[in-house]
């Protein structure tokens, strides 16, 4: 379906003016922003453990950043254990941790907050690995060292100083 009104921008682009290439090209930006809207709405309104995964796993799948704010509020969602076996799963149990891997860069300052505010065992290991599998182990350990040096609030410098405690354990 997007794939079509993809092809037949590309044939396009060539017999355009600038202006005409532009107006075509943030179509597909819109689309973009349509799909992030759409798969929030699945997010917010089913309640299937299936759908909720599949929507976190297309959101990383298709780097949609702006959707990051939602994959760390739902961080520790659990997809449960994959029962088949024989085939290759598309998400693992923590889908919300994996889409914010494969957004990348721009998931490291959200995780950053997280582990500076919250308390949750299991989100601050998730949001650890976040910082830890978008950066080098080494980058990590200095995005997370600078961030507490630069924290002034006691409790949050204590809670960026457990999270790098936590980036030590995990393996290099």
């Amino acid at each position: 379906m997007i794939e079509k009104q993809v092809m037949e921008l590309m044939k396009n682009l060539d017999t355009l003016d600038e202006r005409s290439r532009m107006e075509l090209l943030s179509q597909v930006d819109q689309q973009r922003q349509e799909l992030l809207l759409i798969l929030l709405k699945h997010l917010d309104t089913s309640s299937s453990i299936n759908v909720k995964a599949a929507t976190i796993y297309l959101m990383g799948r298709h780097r949609l950043s702006e959707g990051i704010e939602e994959l760390i509020r739902r961080i520790d969602f659990d997809a449960g254990e994959n029962l088949l076996l024989s085939a290759l799963p598309l998400w693992d149990r923590y889908p919300a941790m994996e889409a914010l891997i494969n957004i990348g860069q721009p998931a490291v300052s959200a995780a950053i907050e997280l582990l500076a505010t919250d308390m949750n065992d299991l989100r601050r290991d998730l949001a650890v690995k976040v910082v830890r599998y978008v950066e080098d182990g080494e980058v990590a350990g200095f995005i997370l060292t600078r961030a507490h040096a630069a924290e002034t609030d006691p409790n949050r410098k204590a809670n960026l100083q457990d999270a790098i405690n936590r980036l030590a354990k995990l393996p290099k």
